[in-house]
């Protein structure tokens, strides 16, 4: 039997009929637990992690001062997981308030402290850029002067001179909308960007760019349309021992550099396993020193532990398939899947395959994916 006859053609009617059937069988729609290879859609559990989580930003609300916190734990306890939740609720909890960035990053395994500043200033955009030159224009010359003589780059005050200019005069501001981001980015330094703001050079030093990023939220600070940036820094472990010692050094001395340009209004989750967390802290104690704090995630050390996870996972799956399949009866959520039994089975199982290997406990990430594994095996009993 060939693999098209294994799989067969499942057309849209086809899918309908799958879904009502496990909904009516088991009270959910979709596999509820992901693969080991599926690391984003994953409904999160909250635990104290996410209390202390809740205390850092609570007091970033209160008094703007900036926060690096660490996230830490080895693979597959859940970093990516916290990161994912915490963006979407951000993103959610300042759904309102503008002056707000929920910024997420992924480090290329190529490190390059170019491409933060440039993912930073991206994601401020051009529509900030634009909100900066229209309250610029509201701005009177005795204003300005006050603003422009806290700005320490002499290319950022020529800058922010020209917009304001190009804003109160009504022009059309699109072409030096595009030239401040351009320039902001590090594009090369074009006649025109010199011609429309009145820059000198490019920005293509770690100082200089963690300068005008400074200058620019600063400013925007004081101008009320900016008042918090989240930076969620994930997979940091990335740049490991396959590059350089002085390409390490470089990039995490670059993130440092971000901390210490941003004494305000920057919140910055970094995810780092406790083996990465070692090696860097060692390389550079000053990185050291400004990731002091830290939230450790473990992994899971006991059965009921496994079965509290196994619960949620399932309970949300039946969740959202109720709300999608309002016309049909489904399982209650009461209703067994797994036998009791059988869950403490597979974790026990995991955990002496990690015991023999001299780890500590199941991660959840190894939990799922068997647990993923078993129910794919009792849905096809179905079909």
């Amino acid at each position: 039997m060939g693999l098209k006859e294994r799989l067969g053609r499942i057309g849209i009617n086809d899918q309908d009929i799958i879904k009502r059937k496990l909904f009516k069988a088991f009270g959910f729609i979709a596999n509820p637990f992901p693969p080991a290879g599926q690391p984003f859609g994953h409904p999160h559990l909250e635990d104290e992690a996410d209390e202390k989580i809740a205390t850092f930003i609570s007091s970033f609300e209160f008094n703007n001062t900036s926060h690096a916190l660490l996230i830490e734990g080895r693979q597959g306890v859940g970093k990516t997981n916290l990161l994912n939740y915490y963006e979407s609720e951000l993103k959610d909890l300042y759904l309102e308030d503008e002056g707000f960035y929920i910024i997420r990053y992924l480090p290329d395994p190529e490190p390059s402290f170019d491409k933060i500043i440039r993912f930073i200033f991206n994601a401020l955009g051009k529509n900030h850029i634009s909100k900066l030159g229209q309250e610029l224009a509201t701005k009177n010359d005795q204003e300005l002067e006050g603003m422009i003589a806290r700005v320490r780059s002499y290319d950022v005050k020529n800058v922010l001179i020209n917009l304001r200019k190009s804003f109160q005069d009504d022009e059309n501001n699109s072409y030096i909308i595009d030239d401040t981001l351009e320039w902001l980015v590090g594009l090369r330094l074009l006649n025109r960007h010199r011609y429309s703001l009145g820059v000198q050079f490019r920005l293509d030093t770690v100082e200089s760019k963690t300068q005008a990023l400074r200058d620019i939220v600063e400013c925007s600070v004081e101008l009320g349309i900016l008042k918090g940036i989240f930076l969620l820094l994930d997979e940091l472990e990335k740049q490991d021992s396959s590059l350089s010692h002085i390409s390490v050094l470089r990039y995490l001395s670059a993130i440092r550099a971000i901390i210490d340009a941003l004494p305000n209004n920057f919140f910055l989750m970094a995810a780092l396993t406790v083996e990465a967390k070692r090696r860097y802290f060692g390389m550079l104690p000053a990185f050291a020193g400004r990731m002091q704090n830290s939230v450790v995630l473990k992994p899971l050390q006991d059965d009921s532990e496994a079965m509290d996870i196994y619960s949620f996972y399932l309970f949300v799956a039946r969740k959202k398939a109720k709300k999608e399949m309002r016309n049909s009866v489904g399982a209650l959520y009461q209703t067994e899947f797994l036998p009791v039994i059988e869950i403490k089975d597979i974790f026990d199982l995991l955990l002496k395959e990690s015991s023999d290997r001299g780890i500590e406990g199941v991660t959840q990430r190894d939990f799922l994916n068997k647990v993923h594994l078993y129910t794919e095996e009792k849905i096809q009993t179905l079909f």
